[in-house]
């Protein structure tokens, strides 16, 4: 461990200091981090599988880095980290891009721009800002308030590796501490960059890595921590980019980067799940790994792979283990919550919202040790390695990869039709419930591929045609949940039989009001026309 640093940063005013460096290099860094236990941190540099791949011996250093920003944190709203790190006798100031991912980056993969330059001290050289490239970055007259906000002060051991020729991955392990007024967080992490070769090398080591110290994929960099120390804010659910598809992207184009983007939207939410400020995080990783599958359905004719078949599927029982956790969130907001605010609230609802919050808790463990298990991190990592390996796709018979490099826009009208047919079967809402949740899969199902290939088509077409999918799918999906709530809340023991007999009651009423919107949101759904026809 490094030696303890204090609870805040240093104090004092920032100011100009002369560099040796007159301009900045700007740098690709391509990374992957894995959370390590602190017991298993120090194996990992020594295990067999890195040491055979090795480049020389393995590099000691203690770094303090200081991150700077105003007090309104306004640099992090842009997505910008400013630090100086200090290594030994040396001092270098960095600027780095934060949550930078663009459609082409690999899922779990950060990729950021990153600009460095060595200076005489703890204090900024604000004179480098003055580059045109990098006045949007660090505005003027944000400069003069930069002040420090939290520190990191770990010992990183760093390894060359080389999985082959013309593969040089840097391997660093960290262990250590960030700090930020009072509060601190541990480090102890490992971190792989790519400084040569092909992304799909950075999955095969952490699986091996992963294969002997269980592993944890982390996407949230220091600084984000850090900025959560200062702010205290736990971490909140985060929305799903849109998809960058265009007419001239090829099937397999299309295929990897909506799995990437799938991926990306699981691995994102993880942080929210995990400290329970929000069930929504949950909700949008199971979303997450819905999409994935119903991407592969879609495509998996033409990739042919039987492995990306079982680990899609390992991805299917990894979303039933968080989805019980789920259902007695939408039980306590959906129900609970509505009813206790109503006149026709029965006197035991308080005891039944407690026996609901109870029976809650152990599916909440439990979707929290799914998490952290290392097959979720095991399944992520391998099925992120196939992908970028790519080798469903230089391995194909002749047949498919003509195929699979035709423009997504040959195939993807046909696959939206197909989906559609699948619903028009039904003319109309079926009054029987097993026969309307049948209706609001294939319509989930519908609202994905749409959203997957909207890009190929104007807005003015797709967004009447979602619009009109997504008020028919929400009320489906609120009848879906319902009915769910309805009986988990009725077969609670320990409640009396009058307040259950009420809620039912209430459920029922609200479910008979939704329904009757129905004929009407099926009719908006018919008339719009479809936007690929």
């Amino acid at each position: 461990m490094p030696p303890a640093t204090p609870d805040a940063p240093p104090a004092g005013p920032t100011r100009t200091v002369a560099s040796p460096v007159a301009k900045g290099t700007a740098v690709r860094e391509v990374e992957l981090k894995l959370h390590v236990a602190q017991a298993d941190l120090a194996r990992v540099a020594a295990l067999p599988s890195v040491l055979e791949q090795a480049q020389g011996v393995a590099v000691v250093r203690h770094l303090r880095t200081v991150y700077y920003d105003t007090p309104d944190l306004r640099l992090f709203a842009q997505g910008v980290a400013l630090r100086v790190r200090q290594d030994g006798e040396r001092f270098i100031q960095t600027l780095k891009t934060v949550n930078s991912a663009t459609s082409s980056d690999s899922a779990a993969v950060a990729v950021r721009r990153e600009w460095d330059w060595s200076v005489m001290g703890e204090a900024l050289d604000l004179s480098v800002f003055s580059a045109e490239s990098l006045a949007g970055l660090v505005p003027a007259d944000a400069r003069a308030a930069l002040a420090p906000q939290f520190v990191t002060d770990f010992r990183r051991a760093t390894l060359l590796i080389r999985p082959d020729p013309l593969t040089a991955i840097e391997l660093a392990v960290d262990e250590g501490v960030i700090e930020a007024g009072g509060r601190s967080h541990p480090i102890s992490e490992v971190e792989l960059e790519l400084k040569a070769g092909r992304v799909a090398r950075l999955f095969d080591v952490a699986l091996r890595l992963q294969n002997a110290v269980p592993m944890r994929i982390g996407t949230e960099s220091k600084a984000e921590v850090g900025l959560r120390l200062v702010t205290g804010r736990l971490p909140a659910p985060v929305d799903s980019p849109p998809l960058a598809l265009s007419p001239v992207t090829t099937v397999a184009e299309a295929y990897r980067h909506i799995l990437r983007h799938a991926l990306r939207q699981f691995l994102a939410n993880e942080a929210c799940a995990l400290a329970g400020s929000d069930v929504e995080g949950l909700h949008r990783m199971r979303v997450a790994l819905r999409r994935l599958r119903t991407a592969h359905q879609l495509f998996a004719p033409l990739v042919a792979s039987t492995q990306a078949d079982r680990l899609v599927e390992d991805s299917r029982a990894l979303a039933k283990r968080l989805g019980p956790a789920r259902g007695w969130d939408v039980a306590l907001s959906g129900v609970i919550g509505p009813l206790s605010n109503s006149p026709k609230a029965p006197e035991g609802l308080p005891v039944l919202a407690a026996a609901a919050r109870s029976a809650g808790a152990g599916p909440a463990r439990e979707a929290v040790a799914a998490i952290l298990a290392p097959r979720c991190t095991t399944t992520i990592l391998a099925l992120a390695a196939w992908l970028e390996d790519g080798l469903w796709l230089s391995n194909a018979d002749e047949a498919r990869r003509a195929a699979l490099n035709a423009p997504i826009a040959s195939v993807a009208a046909d696959w939206l039709a197909a989906r559609m047919a699948k619903i028009e079967k039904a003319p109309k809402i079926p009054d029987e419930a097993k026969a309307r949740e049948k209706l609001r899969r294939r319509m989930r199902a519908l609202r994905y591929t749409a959203e997957f290939f909207r890009g190929l088509y104007p807005e003015t077409a797709t967004l009447p045609f979602i619009g009109a999918v997504d008020g028919l799918l929400q009320a489906l999906d609120a009848d879906h949940d319902a009915a769910t709530s309805r009986k988990m809340l009725t077969a609670l023991p320990g409640v009396d039989g009058k307040t259950l007999a009420a809620t039912a009651a209430w459920i029922d009423r609200q479910a008979d009001k939704r329904r009757r919107a129905l004929p009407d949101l099926w009719k908006r759904f018919h008339d719009t026309p479809a936007f690929w026809a």
